[in-house]
C-alpha cells in the first residue's frame, strides 16, 4: 500500500457517506496495477491507497478495491478478517474484519461487494458477509436485495438519489428507491483476464460534482445516455485515461478536504 497513515493531516477528514465526498477527495482506494490512472490522480492532488493483489482471488478481480474492502459510516472500514494486517496502515479508520475465507470461489469473492449509498445499501443478502447485514440493520439502513452477489461492482453511484447500472436485477431492484435510474448495457468495459468488466468498477466520486472515469466515456455503447445522466444531475466527468473504459474495482474516495 502506498499511503501509510496513522493519522489525516489537519486539513482533511474521513468522508462521512461513504461514495458520497462533499469536497474534494484527497486519498482514494485503487488497484496497485492502475499506474496511469493513479498518475492522473496524483495531478489532482489525490494520494492513493494501492490495493495489492491476493493470490487466493482470481487474477481479473485480485487487487480490486470493490472487492477488499468496504467503507461503512462511523468511520468504519469492513476488511477480510485475515486480511486485517495488510490494512492495519489505515489507522484513522476503525478496521473490523468479517470472518469468512477469502477465496476466487463465489459467493468467498463477495462478501463485501455491495454499495453503500446514503442510507441505503445495495447487496444480496445471501452473499454478503453477515456482519455487513447486521451493522446496516442496527444502524436503520434500507437494505435493497438483489440477486447480482457483485453489486459495487454494478453499480455507478452519482448521488444519494442517481446511480447508473449495467444488471437487470439491480436495475428492477432499484426502482422505487432512486428518483433516477440509468440502466446501460454490458460488453463496452474491458476486464483483463474476463469478458468484460461493469460500470462500478471503472467509476468513483472524486467530489461532490465530479466524478472519474477510468477510461474514454465515449468507449460506452450506451454513452449518450451516461452524458445525458450526468448532465441531469450536474456532474462533471474526469476521464482518468483516453484508453477504452476499464474496470479495475473503482475508484474508492476515502477522505475529503475540509473547507
Amino acid at each position: 500500500m502506498s499511503e501509510k497513515l496513522s493519522e489525516l493531516p489537519s486539513d482533511e477528514k474521513i468522508i462521512e457517506k461513504p461514495n458520497l465526498p462533499e469536497n474534494d477527495v484527497r486519498l482514494a482506494a485503487i488497484n496497485e496495477s492502475a499506474g496511469e490512472s493513479k498518475l492522473f490522480l496524483s495531478s489532482l492532488g489525490i494520494r492513493t491507497v494501492d490495493i495489492q493483489a491476493n493470490p487466493k482471488l482470481s487474477q481479473s478481480v485480485s487487487a480490486h478495491a470493490d472487492t477488499r474492502i468496504l467503507h461503512l459510516p462511523n468511520k468504519c472500514l469492513y476488511v477480510y478478517s485475515e486480511e486485517m494486517s495488510t490494512f492495519k496502515n489505515l489507522q484513522f479508520f476503525t478496521v473490523s474484519g468479517v470472518d469468512y475465507k477469502i477465496s476466487a470461489d463465489y459467493p468467498n469473492d463477495v462478501r463485501l461487494n455491495c454499495a453503500v449509498i446514503g442510507n441505503k445499501i445495495i447487496c444480496n443478502k445471501r452473499t454478503i458477509a453477515r456482519e455487513i447485514l447486521e451493522f446496516a440493520e442496527n444502524k436503520g439502513f434500507q437494505i435493497i436485495d438483489t440477486k447480482q452477489g457483485y453489486s459495487r461492482c454494478s453499480v455507478c453511484i452519482l448521488n444519494e438519489n442517481a446511480i447508473i447500472t449495467d444488471d437487470p436485477s439491480i436495475y428492477r431492484a432499484t426502482q422505487n428507491f432512486f428518483n433516477d435510474t440509468l440502466f446501460i448495457s454490458k460488453g463496452s468495459i474491458v476486464l483483463k483476464g474476463a469478458g468484460y468488466g461493469f460500470i462500478g468498477g471503472c467509476t468513483g466520486k472524486l467530489g461532490k460534482n465530479k466524478i472519474a472515469f477510468n477510461g474514454r466515456i465515449e468507449s460506452h455503447a450506451d454513452h449518450n445516455n451516461i452524458i445525458d445522466i450526468l448532465e441531469k444531475n450536474n456532474l462533471s466527468a474526469i476521464e482518468l485515461t483516453d484508453k477504452r473504459l476499464e474496470d479495475i474495482g473503482g475508484i474508492m474516495p476515502l477522505t475529503e478536504a475540509i473547507r
